[in-house]
């Protein structure tokens, strides 16, 4: 059982560059941020809100399809670590 857990796990890691991170928290905030308002105008305009809570449902599922698989693209930029000199 353990060993399946494990391999679950390691499909579950989405690695993803610094730089990159920086790229997808901008670009979660801003398909947030219009999907909220557009949600809200919408369920302000309609009267109603299960139109609000729709448009809000897609606008996320619109996100998390934007960023949550990691695509090669958010790992061109790899920091290269700096390799210890060790004297003996």
């Amino acid at each position: 059982m353990s060993e399946l857990l494990h391999e679950i796990q390691k499909k579950l890691v989405f690695p993803i560059d610094f730089v990159s991170q920086r790229q997808v928290e901008r670009l979660v905030y801003r398909i947030l941020f219009f999907g909220t308002s557009a949600a809200c105008l919408i369920g302000f305009v309609t009267q109603s809100m299960f139109n609000l809570l729709t448009c809000f449902g897609v606008s996320f599922t619109l996100c998390l399809i934007a960023v949550l698989p990691s695509y090669p693209a958010f790992n061109k930029q790899r920091p290269e670590w700096v390799k210890p000199r060790i004297r003996v």
